[in-house]
């Protein structure tokens, strides 16, 4: 005898558009875009509780508990079926009680839920009126209305309404009113230059720093506005140099700049808004106020300057400029001096971020990002081979599952769960998390990196490329963004774009003599990959770099090889981890090539997470092709299911 029950359930279809005629043209493709429908809805149903009733070739049946569930998985997977090759898919979402029996599912929301999804167009979301109801006041989420409609079967006419996803924007572009916007996207191109630190204490310059990112992140919630990130605009901290010629080099046509005074609890912000063509001075204001009333003052800032610029703001948009992370400024004060030590990547910076993130969540245990904070200290280690990967993996997993918690729609801590599911070989998971971390938090310059080197990694160099130049767009200055840059475009045997950029970094770190030997150092042996002997000897001569002269005029690498083996002496002696991949990865750079290799085998056989950094094409090695480590390749290949 067949058990039944009944309870309420948010209902969802989903079905590819036009699959019999897709079959008709293309058997092959077709199939592959099923399997990746299928395995999509596979990957994110599972994420939010979701349970596929059934699954029918070209469709989907799913249940879910609640209404957001159901909305934000469809968001999700349309988002993720957008990129190329896109599958155009419909779905329609209905919530009431159903008939539970033998696995099958009944009632009339089934019913309705139904038809939603055969009257949707590609790529939308049309949900009921009690499903708008129940997501109307979530601040991610956006819906619209459509009309009223008269479904099959269905006595009474539904109130249908539409979620606004990126997809949905996507049509929007190819009408008249989308084109003028776009040509108006320059007129709306900000840079925040860093505040300056007023304060008696110069240890407070944590505090301008950390104001300068925030009030960036809440321009970057306005999806009308091009803000340029935190650490391109850093290098004009007490710069000479005019608004108009940093507007030029940025290519901003907005500049604001500012102070901050804090004097015990309280602090003094001022503030203005520049035409940095004409010089012209927009909007200026000053704020007296007490220290924990921080959020508020950048939440002002942020709907000044949409007043100044006539931008109008969605619900959604005002939701998220009213959020406020944490209620305490202690915590508040110790996440901003974290993920200001965080951008150095070094391990003595990561491991003091650490303890700061670790005391910030202590005063708030529902500050999320904190969480993420924390989560990505551990993961930069386990890449980066600072400390043992197995356990920085389970240690990073434990605080995003906190964060994720508390907020799963923060941007950060969409990154940091892409970047765990990258190190543990989920590459499709991966691709997916990175991209609606993007969609949550388009100011992210580290989330771009990750996501095009991830694409390198599957083969996608064209793609990369094109997310490499959008990151571009947002942080134009990040070295670390212009290393991988050069990187891909010595792949494609871009040279003139390699070397040009290689030469930006020299030009921008003339003032750091250091860096300036290494910048030299990298243009040198950038030079030699392109089999240009007497370029490379000129640059290494001014990186005064004897270990690349003597390999380059005596074909010697003893002086590459003793920098190396004092650098791994040293860790030894300290009793310091040491990661194969990057062990190995420094003996290529020295031109060992038989210890570079069984390094590699090392790292594989460990499962290192980094070891998919060789799927990468490092044009620094040397007496190493990569004809030489094929089957290495291929190992890691395999770890990644490609």
């Amino acid at each position: 005898m067949s058990t039944h029950s009944h309870q309420l359930a948010a209902i969802l279809f989903a079905d590819i558009v036009g699959s019999t005629a897709m079959m008709e043209e293309d058997e092959a493709t077709t199939i592959s875009k099923i399997n990746r429908f299928k395995e999509t809805i596979e990957i994110i149903s599972t994420e939010l509780n979701g349970k596929m009733i059934q699954f029918y070739g070209d469709g989907t049946l799913l249940s879910f508990n609640s209404s957001l569930d159901a909305v934000e998985f469809a968001k999700l997977l349309q988002q993720d079926l957008a990129e190329p090759p896109g599958i155009p898919v419909r779905i329609g979402i209905h919530m009431g009680e159903v008939l539970l029996q033998s696995g099958n599912i009944f009632g009339d929301v089934v019913n309705i839920a139904s038809r939603l999804q055969s009257i949707a167009q590609p790529g939308c979301i049309y949900i009921s009126e009690i499903v708008y109801r129940n997501i109307a006041n979530k601040k991610e989420i956006e819906a619209v209305f459509v009309r009223e409609e008269k479904l099959k079967n269905v006595k009474i006419p539904i109130q249908v309404y539409e979620v606004v996803t990126e997809n949905s924007k996507l049509f929007a572009l190819t009408n008249p009113i989308a084109d003028t916007v776009a040509n108006t996207a320059a007129a709306n191109s900000i840079a925040v230059l860093p505040f300056t630190n007023l304060s008696s204490h110069k240890e407070q310059e944590y505090f301008s720093d950390g104001l300068t990112e925030d009030i960036i992140a809440q321009l970057s919630k306005i999806k009308a506005y091009k803000v340029i990130s935190r650490t391109s605009v850093s290098q004009y901290k007490n710069s000479a140099k005019t608004i108009k010629a940093i507007g030029k080099e940025l290519g901003v046509r907005l500049i604001l700049e500012g102070s901050v005074q804090r004097s015990g609890d309280q602090i003094r912000i001022t503030a203005q808004l520049i035409n940095s063509i004409t010089d012209e001075h927009l909007w200026a204001e000053s704020y007296d106020r007490p220290g924990n009333d921080i959020f508020s003052i950048q939440r002002e800032v942020a709907l000044a300057i949409t007043s100044v610029l006539n931008t109008k703001l969605s619900k959604k948009e005002t939701q998220q400029l009213d959020y406020i992370p944490t209620v305490s400024l202690q915590a508040y004060d110790l996440y901003l001096r974290g993920k200001l030590l965080l951008e150095e990547r070094n391990k003595p910076d990561l491991l003091v971020a650490r303890t700061l993130f670790e005391q910030a969540v202590a005063k708030d245990k529902s500050f999320a990002n904190a969480y993420s904070g924390l989560a990505d200290t551990y993961l930069l280690s386990s890449y980066r081979g600072y400390e043992d990967s197995v356990k920085m993996l389970w240690f990073a997993k434990k605080n995003i599952d906190i964060a994720l918690g508390l907020d799963s729609f923060s941007g950060e801590t969409q990154a940091s769960l892409g970047y765990w599911y990258y190190q543990n070989f989920d590459f499709h998971a991966a691709e997916m998390t990175y991209r609606r971390s993007i969609g949550l938090n388009a100011n992210q310059s580290n989330v771009y990196l990750w996501l095009a080197i991830l694409l390198e990694s599957k083969g996608e160099h064209e793609e990369a490329l094109r997310i490499y130049s959008q990151g571009a767009e947002v942080n134009p200055m990040w070295d670390y963004l212009i290393e991988n840059q050069i990187r891909a475009a010595v792949y494609l045997n871009n040279r003139d774009e390699a070397i040009r950029l290689q030469q930006l970094l020299v030009d921008k770190d003339t003032h750091d003599k250091f860096l300036l030997k290494n910048r030299y150092a990298d243009l040198s042996r950038l030079y030699w990959s392109f089999n240009e002997k007497e370029a490379a000897i000129v640059a290494a001569d001014n990186a005064a770099d004897k270990g690349l002269l003597k390999f380059y005029t005596e074909n010697d690498n003893s002086i590459l090889l003793k920098e190396v083996e004092n650098l791994y002496s040293g860790l030894k002696e300290r009793s310091e981890y040491v990661s194969q991949l990057w062990r190995g990865v420094d003996y290529a750079y020295a031109g060992e090539r038989e210890t570079a290799l069984e390094c590699f085998n090392n790292a594989v056989a460990l499962k290192e997470p980094a070891i998919t950094f060789l799927l990468l094409r490092d044009y620094q090695f040397f007496n190493i092709k990569y004809l030489s480590f094929g089957l290495i390749i291929r190992k890691i290949k395999q770890l990644t299911n490609q």
